[in-house]
């Protein structure tokens, strides 16, 4: 099926990386599948993303997926506990294996970001993501970031489970700039990045658009909404939800096991799970910035509330307002 979408370059503010550019744009789709649970009126609202340019390639690919009744997906806004979700799916849909070959491989092996290719440099020696999802062995489980409308349009009906997970926007925005500071050489201050968050002008677009976009879906049968602070706060009652919507039954000592696996500082120092940033290039200058740089870790600090640390009063001011103002309708959603 042929995609009709626009792309719109963002302002020279929104690109303010290091070499090589990163070039972020906005996609807009200006058709909706007929496949999409989103109402007509919700695609209009939702039928855009942030990405870098080079996301054209394989919008159609990713869109045109073939879906296996078998596949599990997880998808999030960035930093809002992804990766701490997907290896939690993956134990418990693999009966908590802790110690074969294949669960000491790296997460992205077992579980892969299916649009990472988007956001790398081209490589012409290596597979694309795309295709290495396409070639996975089943039953494949797949990150996303990317909201409905980009995503697969038979993930909806064929898929087995998709499990959406959010976090707090504070705690996700500061994680996200230390992110763009680090993997993106972000050249701004935090303060110009929250603005450019606020705005909806960092990758993946607007965290409230997606958020609000996942939730609506929440009574599909084959979808569950969870929440970061869920995982750090109630973690046992979590898996055992979790174990139920995806049909497992653990036993007390399985569950036992896996609530130590999943304990945040295992999990931050398990090299099956944790992303490590490779030294700044050369010719950096090692100053406080690139100090930083060298010391980050993917898997940062995995707290609630820790924005309080980095965050002026007067922008988490501006936060719970965007806050308030979107999801002041919905029970219990931030």
């Amino acid at each position: 099926m042929s995609i009709q979408f626009t792309i719109e370059r963002l302002p020279d503010k929104a690109n303010n990386f290091a070499e090589p550019p990163v070039n972020q744009s906005r996609f807009i789709l200006t058709s909706c599948s007929q496949k999409c649970p989103l109402t007509r009126e919700q695609c209009e609202k939702f039928s855009n993303t942030v990405l870098p340019a080079r996301h054209e390639k394989y919008l159609e690919e990713i869109k045109n997926l073939e879906i296996y009744e078998d596949d599990t997906w997880v998808i999030s806004y960035p930093k809002c506990g992804t990766t701490w979700t997907q290896e939690t799916v993956w134990q418990i849909s693999n009966d908590v294996d802790l110690d074969s070959e294949q669960a000491k491989k790296s997460l992205r092996t077992r579980f892969p970001f299916i649009e990472a290719s988007s956001l790398m440099a081209e490589n012409p020696e290596m597979k694309s993501r795309v295709q290495q999802v396409k070639e996975m062995p089943r039953p494949r489980f797949v990150k996303s970031h990317l909201p409905i409308c980009f995503l697969p349009d038979d993930l909806w009906k064929k898929a087995k489970k998709i499990i959406y997970v959010a976090r707090d926007p504070k705690d996700a925005a500061v994680s996200y700039f230390h992110h763009y500071f680090n993997l993106h050489e972000y050249q701004g201050t935090i303060e110009e990045y929250l603005d450019l968050y606020l705005e909806g002008n960092v990758e993946f677009g607007d965290y409230w658009d997606h958020v609000e976009q996942f939730h609506l879906i929440r009574h599909l049968p084959n979808f569950k909404f969870i929440k970061f602070e869920d995982l750090k706060h109630n973690l046992r009652a979590t898996l055992v939800d979790l174990a139920n919507f995806l049909g497992k039954s653990l036993s007390e000592e399985q569950l036992e096991k896996l609530e130590q696996h999943l304990q945040f500082e295992n999990i931050k120092n398990n090299p099956a799970v944790n992303y490590s940033l490779q030294p700044p290039p050369e010719g950096h200058v090692d100053d406080d910035q690139n100090k930083r740089r060298k010391e980050f870790n993917f898997i940062r600090r995995g707290q609630t509330g820790s924005h309080r640390d980095e965050m002026p009063q007067e922008i988490i001011e501006r936060f719970d307002k965007k806050t308030k103002e979107r999801f002041g309708g919905y029970e219990n959603l931030y």
